[in-house]
């Protein structure tokens, strides 16, 4: 079931660029960070940027993505699907989670998110 929002992401050119303005001016709180991925705590609510690459953003995506929170996510995706959701690749799971894109009528980028088990 989808009942929140996950995160919101978006891609950058540049992390550690990025991630220094959104620490250093914009006082975010950072609370993770990866080679390509960095994550910031909002009151409670997760901000992500990740550094974009050839292979990242496929053109008709929008660089800002909303990650609906789904847990399971096999489960909600074969919901979905059912439905004629039309998903970009598979589930891809990484150590802040696993992720899988797809995209609303006007073509805006939009995923579900499953946290990692603790």
């Amino acid at each position: 079931m989808i009942n929140k929002i996950g995160f919101i992401s978006y891609t950058v050119s540049n992390l550690q660029q990025s991630i220094k303005f959104y620490q250093k001016q914009l006082g975010l709180e950072l609370i993770l960070k990866d080679n390509d991925w960095a994550e910031f705590n909002i009151s409670g609510q997760r901000f992500a940027i990740h550094e974009k690459t050839n292979e990242t953003i496929k053109q008709e995506q929008s660089p800002a993505i909303v990650f609906f929170e789904a847990n399971p996510i096999e489960t909600i995706v074969k919901g979905l699907q059912v439905k004629g959701v039309k998903f970009l690749g598979g589930i891809e799971t990484y150590s802040y989670g696993k992720l899988i894109l797809f995209s609303d009528p006007d073509n805006n980028s939009l995923g579900l998110y499953e946290p990692p088990k603790k």
